[in-house]
């Protein structure tokens, strides 16, 4: 079973030397540097709570923005290089979501009751960012596995109890990144299809759109991959991708080069936009 879960997850990454479209290009260079950056920083002292999630975010970035987009592009044609990358992926996920529970544990003992039963604690402002980058590593952990671990699944309904309470201490977090990141859990809930389903999915689009000053490509790519692909809506998929596509990087430098791996994606959705279509 493959979660199509697309969550917003922007990579600050500077490569100095060489243009950073071509840099992409370059599987195994940015593995390598990704490898060398994260034991490096593991190396450090985890005392420090802002070192800590600074490793949560290099790794779960990693996971998503490099291993995860290749293994999508290998799998159907290399299933087992696919999976390897898959793999990689999915062990960097569990590596995350399991420091982001113990920051979380240790400044609330009971978090993984809450996390069970209606159990109150009083969240502040400053546990979104942990509320998030745990959600996002729970849903990297389930996509990443391919259905090969059933009990990932179970985490669904955390996945959304996390990104809703976040939403409920700081809505503007992330510039979008929580309601992006809320049009791909709806896609998935158990309780949500049809029309419903849908109709939630374009809250969050509208939402993330608004945050994002409508210059996050990776909205409008998710939302192609989410509603316009299993509906068979081929023209409003191109017409989404192409609006990504054509987008102005210097807009917001910020996020330049998460831009450009969505833009990336876009292109390899179109390219493959025979496979997806019945017409």
């Amino acid at each position: 079973m493959k979660l199509n879960i697309i969550l917003l997850v922007l990579i600050p990454i500077s490569f100095s030397c060489s243009p950073t479209s071509t840099i992409l290009n370059r599987t195994r260079l940015i593995s390598f540097y990704f490898d060398k950056k994260i034991s490096k920083m593991s190396e450090k002292d985890f005392v420090n709570i802002s070192h800590q999630r600074d490793v949560i975010q290099t790794k779960v970035e990693y996971a998503y923005g490099i291993l995860m987009e290749k293994g999508d592009r290998l799998i159907d044609d290399d299933y087992s290089k696919g999976m390897r990358y898959y793999k990689k992926a999915n062990e960097l996920f569990l590596e995350a979501k399991q420091s982001s529970l113990t920051i979380l544990l240790e400044r609330y003992p009971n978090f993984n009751q809450w996390i069970k039963k209606d159990l109150n604690i009083n969240f502040d402002t400053r546990d979104t960012h942990d509320l998030y980058w745990l959600a996002v590593s729970m849903a990297g952990a389930i996509q990443s596995s391919r259905g090969s671990n059933p009990y990932e699944l179970i985490n669904i309904p955390t996945i959304g109890k996390l990104l809703e309470t976040a939403i409920f201490l700081d809505s503007n977090w992330g510039s979008g990144a929580l309601y992006s990141a809320m049009m791909s859990y709806s896609a998935i809930r158990p309780d949500l299809s049809g029309k419903a389903m849908k109709d939630t999915v374009d809250y969050y689009f509208k939402k993330a759109l608004q945050l994002s000053d409508s210059l996050d490509a990776s909205v409008y790519v998710s939302y192609a991959e989410l509603i316009h692909k299993p509906r068979q809506e081929r023209n409003d998929f191109e017409d989404k991708l192409k609006y990504a596509i054509n987008m102005d990087l210097n807009k917001n430098k910020k996020i330049k080069l998460n831009n450009l791996i969505s833009i990336k994606r876009a292109k390899w959705l179109i390219s493959s936009t025979e496979d997806y279509f019945l017409e």
